[in-house]
């Protein structure tokens, strides 16, 4: 019980020090008393007394549904002082049980408005906030040094499990990215190293050297050394002879190939202009300026200036006079 009656005996009572009190004349408050021994009229005064010191009260375990459509089972516990004992034992006929169910209520009220994040990662937050409610009402029945703990909320079964195989999804997805993010590092560094060593023939006869001298640690691995020079001697020449021999082939193909015939278009003098007319579409042209540039000619490997008309794109001969 929030407040009991003290036994007098001849009018004598002792309060103990962690109590406080109130005395009732006729049954109306007519004062405060204090730890000690005290005296009261017998049939005319009573001293009801209550505990001064820190109070704890256990919230029993409550389901609440939380923004989302999650239903979670949540439970805590109260710390509260008794203050002023008159508000406490005359205007609040239980503040015990008056405090344990405010205190669920706000829990519920707001819980009801948070996710399951933020119940999971921000309970002191949502401690803090419901401690100011319950302070903010406390003070009306003589009640101070409100604190409110809140234990983990507990999930259903099927839930815990569902949130088990996203959070392993993510972990695999994290792994699989970092691997992936590492071999792209191993391999632009082997890149780097391939081009250095392509570059250097010294450092590429070290790199060989140091693979022997890997390779001979096995006693299985039988190793012959052959001088690299044995190996890279005739490299020259069978590049040159090869060399030689696309030229010569390229040679070959230009006699074997056969000119292309285009047709020749004629050239006429008007006055200080020469102008010529394409065989196919007749359109006119002044060539008085390109006539005999090789610049403007397109196949330099057939006798004759080769230009393309521009209206029907057919390619044809101007004749070169000697």
């Amino acid at each position: 019980m929030s407040a009991s009656n003290v036994i007098t005996v001849l009018g004598l009572y002792v309060i103990k020090q962690d109590e406080i009190g109130v005395r009732l004349t006729l049954g109306q408050f007519s004062g405060m008393v204090t730890p000690g021994l005290g005296f009261a009229i017998p049939f005319v005064q009573q001293i009801m007394k209550t505990k001064r010191s820190l109070q704890t009260i256990d919230l029993p375990e409550q389901q609440i549904v939380l923004n989302g459509n999650i239903s979670v089972k949540i439970s805590g516990n109260l710390n509260f002082r008794v203050a002023d004992p008159e508000k406490a034992l005359l205007e609040v006929s239980n503040y015990r049980y008056t405090m344990q169910q405010m205190a669920l209520t706000t829990i519920a009220d707001v819980l009801g408005t948070k996710t399951i994040e933020d119940v999971r990662n921000e309970k002191m937050k949502i401690a803090a906030e419901v401690e100011t409610i319950i302070a903010r009402n406390a003070a009306d029945w003589g009640l101070r040094d409100v604190d409110i703990r809140l234990t983990d909320a507990q999930l259903d079964a099927s839930l815990q499990r569902a949130m088990m195989r996203e959070t392993e999804a993510q972990k695999e997805a994290n792994s699989i990215k970092i691997k992936a993010e590492s071999d792209r590092y191993v391999a632009q560094i082997f890149g780097d190293a391939a081009d250095i060593l392509g570059r250097s023939p010294g450092a590429m006869t070290l790199r060989v050297l140091q693979t022997l001298s890997d390779v001979s640690n096995d006693k299985t691995t039988v190793v012959i050394p052959v001088p690299i020079d044995m190996l890279t001697r005739h490299q020259p020449n069978q590049q040159s002879s090869s060399s030689a021999d696309s030229s010569l082939s390229t040679s070959e193909e230009r006699e074997a190939s056969p000119s292309t015939n285009y047709p020749v278009a004629e050239l006429r003098l008007s006055g200080s202009r020469t102008i010529t007319h394409c065989p196919n579409c007749k359109a006119k042209y002044n060539v008085t300026d390109i006539l005999g540039s090789d610049q403007y000619d397109i196949d330099p490997q057939t006798p004759g200036q080769q230009i393309r008309c521009k209206k029907c794109e057919v390619t044809f001969t101007l004749p070169v006079e000697d």
